[in-house]
């Protein structure tokens, strides 16, 4: 656990957002790369890439505001905090952001599920490098306590770090680590569904929020309240999206199969 990388006077550098700007540097270069010019080109990358900032910083606080009820000014200006934008609910940003998406392709007439399967395996990459090391290094998302041998230590911080002493899950790197090697297998997969537009996307979704779902029983922070069935809103969030990237997988192969859509969104 190392929250602070360095102080300079008066200003402070948190790992977490150092590892996120660097990730975010990561993800814009490797789509450049990928991407031929024919979907999309610098600019329009650029531009999704700002969307992207956005939801994370504006977007997710948005939402969270509204989900947690708490609507006021001072519950707003926390969640755009460093600290507020670590425990800003990841499906409050990653629904930010999709519906931006959709209306920024909209607008430029760009077909929604060919941008989405380019983009989805490089953001699951993404959240992997930051739980991995963003949210591992700050304490947060850590997991409850265990007498495994490779529980770990975690000192209390205003960062998110446990209440309780003694070793907890890793949970960062329960999520972060399987999330590294699952993109890995996705962009090994984009060439075999490429002629099923939204079908990556829609692994991506599987693969994300099942295991999102999976590690959240060794969570400390998302188990509570219970909502159903003895598991929370953010458990049975994390479930519900997991089926609806099954939908997706599935469904995009089928009405493909079908002759449903154009044979422009195949090329």
């Amino acid at each position: 656990m190392y929250p602070i990388l360095a102080h300079w006077g008066d200003i402070t550098l948190h790992t977490y957002g150092f590892v996120m700007m660097i990730t975010l540097f990561v993800i814009y270069f490797m789509v450049v790369r990928a991407s031929d010019g024919t979907l999309l080109n610098q600019e329009q990358i650029g531009n999704i890439s700002l969307l992207v900032v956005f939801s994370i910083w504006f977007g997710g606080a948005i939402l969270h505001t509204l989900i947690t009820g708490e609507l006021s000014w001072h519950a707003f200006q926390t969640n755009l905090s460093m600290k507020g934008i670590q425990q800003v609910n990841t499906l409050a940003i990653g629904s930010f952001f999709t519906i931006t998406l959709w209306g920024y392709c909209v607008w430029q007439r760009l077909p929604f599920w060919q941008v989405a399967d380019l983009l989805v395996p490089y953001f699951v990459m993404g959240y992997g490098l930051q739980r991995t090391f963003g949210c591992f290094s700050a304490g947060c998302c850590h997991g409850i306590p265990t007498d495994l041998p490779w529980g770990v230590l975690l000192a209390p911080s205003p960062w998110g770090g446990p209440i309780w002493p003694g070793p907890v899950h890793p949970t960062q790197l329960y999520m972060g680590i399987p999330l590294l090697l699952a993109s890995r297998w996705l962009l090994s997969q984009r060439a075999k569904l490429k002629p099923y537009p939204g079908s990556l996307t829609g692994l991506s979704m599987m693969l994300l929020f099942g295991i999102n779902f999976l590690v959240t029983f060794w969570r400390a922070d998302v188990q509570t309240p219970i909502f159903l069935l003895g598991m929370s809103r953010y458990q049975w969030g994390s479930l519900l999206l997991t089926l609806v990237g099954v939908g997706i997988r599935f469904g995009a192969q089928l009405i493909q199969r079908s002759g449903f859509w154009s044979s422009r969104y195949s090329d």
